[in-house]
């Protein structure tokens, strides 16, 4: 499998630093503190070649030059340049047909990701749906070049460098330059009709459709979570909130809310990581209580009200009278996991994972919080991790470190070859990378891969934390909608269900970043096995 990545553009020198991790801010003058070792990034045109978008891929060239800060947006400038097999003759001229983005939205399928902040920008849109900046052509002149561009919320102003994400067979574009930037005096007058007169090396930039936006532009923000699993409890952190979800089997006997003997040890652990890093000025702590979906709506509004009480009393014992708390049940109304899967196992395992206790509260600022808490097990806790400068542009892939091979459904014609590559660091995330493909005589429907964390691809997958029973999960992209258990999660978005004959795709997954110390890690990648994987 190869994606052709060039890099045309000079370098300048970052560092890599050293941080609070991805469950923390950065230090009080936005930067973290420490050097290891230099990396180089490019200050762009970044080239990324692939087949981007919709359902059956749109093979393009696109350059991405810049995102500029205006006033009141930011405005990620690219050129496409269509490619493919599939254009049709139009006198001396190849007209290509159709639209890079989701099933042929006419939106463009893009993210925006400040790895170091944790933050998710979605392309700002209209009322109907449509995004501000440049029109999707749904015709293309082969062999002339659009200048485009897409309009996303504005990012803050210490924000150097950003990772572009895009639907389709595309992998991370990782150091995008941002730099300052204010609206063309001569904005662009192209019309789409154009494109038939189009010639060789011509290039066409098509006039913008107005820049009024539906809703705030914070609508189209969202914090990162990255989740962290321990054998007692899950945690998931997001901007200055921290979420310790409790998995009540830990702590009751089934259908019970009195705690358990063996609870105590957990609570405690808990108390004390809560008492290190939850801000009293910030009240409440809330504890909810959660069920699975069994037995009737008042008895699991009972029971989770019972469990969350008993919670809350062990919890309000162990830290005194400085903190306010809010506690109620929430019964079987926010599951987590899916619990109406046909295999025994899953259900069960799904039912077991909805069954919890969760307890949220606002973080104190980094300085404040105490070191060393959490001496229990050691789990559970915010994960010492680097946070690094952004990632720079990745020219290529590399080769594989191992491979393995399952079929991706049950009675799937083939197996699916995953190939793993080698892990880099990007920000406060590390950056797992994989090829799919499929053999020169078998097709195969796709499948996300996902696991409890259902809505996202590879969710299934996770990587061995440095606390013993700790999983680190790919990153939660904003909160999972009241009611369900789809979420949007940080990882590749593929839109076509179907791999055709020696057919290969890229795909990739954010996990949060172990400590700095971690040169290699342990992928478990679900049905395809365990791989040791190096940390570039």
């Amino acid at each position: 499998m190869r994606t052709p990545l060039r890099l045309a553009a000079a370098a300048s020198a970052l560092t890599l630093i050293t941080g609070c991790g991805p469950f923390g801010d950065d230090n009080d003058d936005g930067e973290a503190a420490g050097s290891a070792e230099e990396v180089e990034h490019a200050d762009g045109p970044l080239v990324v070649e692939g087949a981007f978008g919709g359902d059956n891929g749109f093979p393009a060239r696109v350059s991405f030059e810049h995102v500029e800060r205006w006033d009141d947006r930011s405005v990620l400038r690219f050129t496409v340049e269509p490619l493919g097999d599939d254009a049709h003759d139009e006198g001396d001229r190849m007209i290509k047909s159709g639209t890079f983005a989701h099933y042929d939205s006419g939106t463009w399928d893009f993210a925006l990701i400040d790895t170091v902040g944790s933050t998710h920008y979605k392309p700002l849109a209209d009322s109907d749906g449509y995004n501000p900046g440049s029109p999707m052509p749904q015709t293309w002149f082969v062999g002339g070049q659009f200048e485009m561009e897409a309009h996303f919320p504005l990012v803050p102003d210490d924000v150097e460098r950003l990772t572009l994400h895009a639907a389709g067979d595309i992998p991370p574009v990782s150091g995008v330059p941002v730099v300052d930037g204010e609206p063309p005096e001569d904005p662009p007058t192209g019309e789409e009709d154009d494109a038939f007169e189009m010639e060789a090396g011509d290039t066409l930039a098509l006039e913008t459709r107005g820049t009024d936006v539906e809703g705030e532009p914070e609508d189209y923000v969202d914090e990162l979570h990255p989740i962290v699993e321990h054998p007692s409890r899950t945690r998931a952190d997001g901007g200055d909130e921290a979420t310790v979800g409790l998995h009540a089997d830990v702590l009751f006997e089934l259908d019970e809310s009195e705690l358990t003997d063996e609870a105590a040890d957990t609570l405690t652990e808990v108390a004390e990581q809560t008492r290190a890093e939850a801000d009293p000025s910030q009240p409440p702590i809330n504890v909810v209580g959660h069920t699975d979906g069994q037995g009737s709506d008042d008895h699991n509004q009972n029971l989770s009200e019972e469990r969350a009480n008993a919670v809350h009393e062990f919890l309000s014992e162990e830290l005194g009278d400085d903190y306010e708390y809010e506690t109620e049940g929430r019964a079987a109304d926010e599951p987590v996991a899916d619990e109406s899967a046909d295999d025994e196992e899953q259900r069960e395992d799904a039912q077991a994972t909805n069954r919890r206790v969760e307890i949220s509260y606002t973080l104190l600022p980094e300085a404040e919080r105490e070191a060393g808490a959490d001496d229990g097990d050691g789990g559970g806790g915010p994960l010492e991790s680097v946070v690094a400068e952004p990632a720079p542009f990745r020219e290529e892939l590399g080769e594989p470190v191992d491979s393995g091979e399952a079929q991706m459904l049950e009675g799937s014609p083939s197996e699916v070859r995953l190939d793993v590559y080698p892990f880099y660091r990007d920000g406060a995330y590390l950056v797992g990378v994989f090829g799919l493909e499929t053999p020169e005589d078998g097709s195969a429907p796709l499948d996300r891969l996902e696991g409890t964390y259902t809505g996202g691809h590879l969710t299934a997958f996770g990587v061995r934390g440095p606390d013993e029973g700790e999983v680190l999960r790919t990153a939660r992209v904003g909160a999972v909608p009241s009611g369900e258990t789809n979420g949007d999660y940080l990882a590749h978005r593929q839109h076509s269900i179907f791999m055709e004959e020696g057919e290969s795709r890229v795909g990739f997954a954010y996990f949060p970043a172990p400590p700095e110390e971690v040169d290699e890690v342990t992928l478990d990648a679900d049905r395809f096995g365990e791989f040791t994987v190096p940390v570039e």
